[in-house]
């Protein structure tokens, strides 16, 4: 039981980090998602034209700032840009839970006790509806973000529609072109043996882990 209280323990941190954050520099914009969302080839490619997710996230080691589960009242202030990737729940709910990050993700949305029906009760039906619950409280609190402010792109859209790209472009008053023309297209992962989650070589390389 000891070890399991260290989620606890790590939820009151991102309660904390969530009410408190305060970035001092300029914030050209942030991707924000619960996860699930296919999120990390966007942040790698805003990484090229804009100061975004990975460069605050090296510069002031923000672990796990894309998934803020509600606006820091210093956003509010500093009028940062967000884009806001939204999913079909119950799909984000199948993503998260066939690449093992149900608990960590539950966490990462203030959840003190996200082990409660993994460790404890064992009860998948509960652990889904917890879950999905934490989703919509995620998303109602970025719902209160000023409309002018924040681009909501679904999914599925994403990588789909030339008209997201151009909306991406236009929302961040970008004036290179090439962000038009080399924006990354759908790829589907295979998932066989040697398959690893495209968020783990992303973190190792802003925090330096061999």
């Amino acid at each position: 039981m000891p070890n399991l209280l260290v989620y606890t323990r790590r939820g009151i941190g991102y309660k904390i980090k969530n009410n408190f954050l305060n970035i001092p520099n300029k914030i050209d914009c942030l991707v924000i998602s619960p996860g699930g969302c296919g999120s990390v080839s966007l942040i790698k490619y805003l990484n090229e034209y804009c100061k975004s997710n990975i460069y605050f996230e090296k510069k002031f080691k923000i672990f796990g700032l894309g998934h803020l589960y509600k606006p820091p009242p210093s956003f509010f202030k500093k009028k940062v840009k967000i884009i806001l990737l939204k999913r079909n729940l119950n799909e984000i709910y199948k993503s998260m839970k066939n690449r093992g990050f149900i608990k960590n993700s539950l966490n990462t949305y203030g959840d003190l006790f996200p082990f409660l029906y993994i460790n404890i009760f064992k009860n998948e039906k509960n652990l889904k509806k917890k879950f999905i619950n934490n989703l919509k409280i995620f998303y109602s609190n970025w719902n209160l973000y000023p409309k002018e402010q924040i681009l909501k792109i679904n999914y599925n859209d994403l990588y789909s529609k030339v008209s997201v790209k151009k909306k991406i472009f236009k929302f961040l008053n970008l004036n290179n072109k090439n962000f038009l023309d080399k924006f990354p297209n759908y790829k589907r992962y295979k998932k066989d043996q040697k398959f690893i989650d495209p968020s783990t070589p992303l973190m190792k390389k802003i925090y330096n882990i061999k």
